[in-house]
């Protein structure tokens, strides 16, 4: 027990702190933190066992295709094909004469002679196909339409089809693996160095190899990762590299497949001939009936102390019990009648004992043989507190009053501890960081956010942890930047519209005017003598005078990349984050490039070379940048109008 500055008043028993485990029978599991449970039966009690393992190294005469659904059995002499997701299987090899492989009485005949024993084992990789007729394999293309070529192999046993037409066969009674090509060239040996017979063999991704072995009756896998040393792997590994098939169970009956359907999973069950059959009921030998544990003397460190109560975190399927037995001492002595046990499935249940400082748990696990229950902890409150300590003295003068009165009033406080510990957790509840998806909107709602359908719980959980500052900064134009950049991942461009008012001009350093385009009060507001006509808007409201600080006041635009956000929902966005004195408008660039009208740098501009300058010399000018035009030295010229004193040849100049 971890040593704590303050006297402990619980004691846990778990793979993390330790089961204090004295005498154990057909129990395993106890440095797993998934919980003990029900050991295996057979050599090894921890597993994986052989039904476990079916879906990666499944029969030797049952191999996955390529395509989902297909498989392919040996029945006896013939190979047999199952059609894509079709209840019936069909020979590989039709009976035509003179095809390979097949004989002229024996429809989908394999191909081995009358000396061998026959087919004992069958693989299949992409398009290639290859079958162990006992001192020979024989490999095809397209799935047994072209004979590639027959490796000569005594006593093989399994064989593995690997990336670059590569074959793998094992042998009996031999760790080594040899390599050949699909048209039976030999390529070397791989030295595995395993113990036991090989019973599987299979390859996977990143050049992977994964052997089955069985060392008396203990099955063990092993891995090769690009051509390096074999190791021993475990079953959460081989799931994670390989794809598991279909299989699900074999028995001398035939085999099982459980695919999915339109419905759901559909169980397929055959013969080993391929003849349909009923689904077979679950297996009762995977587990163990029962197992029991007893733990060591467990200390209080209290001298006759009060146990309080013991709680269990388990799993019971159906068909599963798990009963807990305890005794408790002061000094190490006690009979077997002391034992208080509770109901079988009981999971939370008061002390009943005389005081004392150790405990002694006793554990009893029972199953169906088919499922096993997972016992993840086990709680040892102490010593004894409740809501009867608070009560008067007078109440509790009689002993066997007193003792119901503690174990009735128990019955509360178990659940006001439950209560007790929500409201201890609940400043966890406005963590945004921590707290559950489905949590965020009410912790929003809090705060007076909403949240949109669309957005994803990282999104929520940025803006809940934003929200402070964004309210801090209600208004500006950093909180709509910081709103869109947490929504859309963007950060967008945002013009006030005020700060567009062009009144004068300043003088440059270089030639020209400067870099402000001239107009005046004429060019916001029509004026009779001062304005031309049709280069000013017509407005009957409003204080002429006043036009340099009203125009555009209080709008502002929010620019952003073409495709970097929706736009629509921008909009609500920034309808709920700008003042309420203001109009906001959105547009998303990729309409088009304007100079001096609608145009934002990184939303719809590129920055290209200018044009080679035409005026100006050593110190070039550039129109609409630091040069305007006015009439040269014979005057204002003016073009020419058809009827108004025009005259060809004199005002005109054909060419």
């Amino acid at each position: 027990m971890t040593c704590a500055p303050t006297p402990g008043t619980f004691r846990l028993l778990d793979a993390y702190v330790g089961w204090d485990q004295d005498e154990v029978r057909d129990i395993v599991g106890f440095a797993d933190p998934d919980g003990i449970r029900l050991a295996h039966p057979g050599a090894a009690p921890e597993g994986p066992t052989r039904s476990q393992l079916l879906p990666w190294f499944p029969d030797s005469c049952l191999a996955p295709g390529c395509q989902r659904c297909v498989w392919f059995l040996i029945a006896g002499s013939r190979l047999l094909r199952r059609d894509t997701c079709a209840d019936s299987w069909t020979p590989v090899f039709p009976c035509n004469e003179g095809h390979i492989g097949c004989a002229e009485r024996n429809k989908g005949h394999i191909g081995c002679t009358e000396d061998e024993v026959g087919a004992t084992a069958v693989a299949a990789r992409g398009h290639r196909l290859a079958v162990v007729c006992s001192d020979r394999v024989l490999v095809w293309r397209n799935e047994g339409e072209q004979l590639a070529g027959v490796i000569r192999a005594r006593d093989a046993s399994f064989v593995a089809l690997a990336p670059d037409d590569e074959v793998l066969v094992a042998r009996w009674g031999s760790a080594d693996l040899r390599r050949f090509t699909s048209g039976g060239r030999r390529l070397g040996v791989i030295r595995t160095g395993v113990t036991g017979e090989i019973v599987g063999l299979i390859t996977g991704p990143r050049r992977s190899i994964w052997l089955l072995t069985d060392e008396d009756t203990r099955l063990q896998i092993h891995v090769s990762e690009h051509g390096g040393p074999f190791r021993t792997a475990t079953l959460d590994e081989l799931a994670a590299a390989v794809p598991a098939s279909a299989l699900v169970s074999v028995s001398d009956e035939g085999f099982c497949l459980r695919e999915n359907g339109h419905d759901g999973p559909v169980t397929s069950c055959y013969t080993w001939e391929g003849e349909p059959r009923e689904a077979e009921p679950p297996l009762r030998d995977q587990y163990v009936l029962d197992g029991s544990m007893v733990t060591t003397q467990i200390d209080s460190g209290i001298s006759r102390c009060r146990w309080h109560r013991v709680r269990l975190d388990v799993d019971l399927p159906p068909g599963t019990a798990v009963t807990v037995g305890i005794v408790v001492s002061e000094n190490s002595e006690f009979e077997d009648s002391d034992w208080q046990t509770a109901p079988p499935g009981t999971t939370d249940f008061l002390v009943d004992q005389p005081p004392g400082q150790y405990l002694t748990l006793r554990l009893t696990l029972t199953g169906d043989g088919s499922a096993t229950p997972v016992l993840r902890r086990i709680r040892l409150d102490f010593p004894r507190v409740t809501s009867a300590d608070l009560l008067p003295p007078a109440y509790r003068q009689d002993p066997v009053a007193d003792d119901f009165t503690e174990r009735f009033l128990s019955l509360f406080d178990a659940t006001m501890a439950e209560i007790d510990r929500v409201i201890e957790r609940y400043p966890a509840l406005l963590d945004p960081a921590g707290v559950p998806d489905r949590v965020l909107p009410w912790l929003a709602g809090l705060l007076g956010l909403s949240f949109e359908a669309g957005w994803d719980a990282e999104t929520r959980r940025a803006l809940v942890a934003a929200a402070p500052m964004l309210y801090r900064r209600r208004g500006t134009p950093w909180a709509v930047k910081e709103a869109a950049r947490i929504v859309f991942g963007v950060c967008p461009v945002i013009e006030e519209l005020a700060a567009d008012r062009r009144w004068a001009h300043t003088g440059g350093s270089g030639p020209g005017l400067g870099s402000v385009r001239l107009f005046g009060r004429s060019s916001s507001r029509f004026r009779i003598g001062g304005s031309s006509l049709g280069g000013a808007p017509l407005r009957t409201f409003g204080n002429p005078d006043t036009d340099p600080l009203t125009a555009h006041a209080h709008r502002f635009r929010v620019l952003l990349p073409a495709g970097a956000a929706d736009e629509q929902a921008l909009r609500r966005l920034v309808e709920r984050q700008a003042p309420a004195h203001t109009v906001g408008s959105v547009r998303v660039g990729g309409s088009g490039f304007v100079v001096g009208s609608r145009s934002t740098v990184g939303v719809d501009t590129a920055f290209v070379p200018l044009p080679p300058p035409v005026l100006g010399g050593d110190r070039p000018l550039r129109l609409g940048r630091d040069g305007v035009l006015r009439p040269g030295p014979r005057g204002q010229r003016r073009g020419v109008s058809v009827g108004v004193v025009s005259a060809v040849g004199v005002h005109t100049q054909m060419s």
